[in-house]
């Protein structure tokens, strides 16, 4: 289970650790690697990047050098936005890939500014990513 924190980070399953926000790039690559394979990216905005996939869900984690991890992003692997994920993806005990958007959005009330769902095109039924930013001062 992925368990977002809004303002903090991600905690990784099968006790893998924190990513947290301010975090470095070599520390956050090693924590993510003791789960699976760790592959470099690009993103325009970002001076570091990497990504990895683990139990249907895609990680992609980024920052820059000053700062630090300032980007998490999550996704559901594969083609059905119909059906709940391999890997719970979870915010206040909500398993955000795993019950129909309209549900998971109105169980969770407001979401915090700096974490963004993203929802599936029609006909798709669930979230199909979710997005968390470090908060700006």
């Amino acid at each position: 289970m992925f368990e977002l924190l809004p303002r903090t980070g991600i905690v990784l399953p099968r006790g893998a650790g924190t990513l947290s926000f301010a975090m470095a790039e070599r520390p956050a690559q090693w924590a993510v690697a003791t789960l699976c394979d760790v592959r470099q990216t690009w993103v325009c905005g970002l001076e570091w990047s990497f990504a990895a996939e683990y139990g249907g869900v895609s990680l992609l984690v980024g920052g820059g050098r000053e700062e630090g991890m300032n980007h998490v992003a999550l996704d559901r692997i594969g083609d059905a936005p119909g059906t709940s994920a391999t890997t719970p993806v979870v915010w206040q005990d909500i398993d955000l890939f795993g019950y129909p958007h309209q549900e998971v959005t109105r169980a969770l009330g407001e979401i915090p500014a700096d974490m963004r769902l993203v929802f599936p095109a029609p006909p798709g039924t669930h979230l199909v990513g979710v997005r968390l930013h470090a908060a700006t001062a």
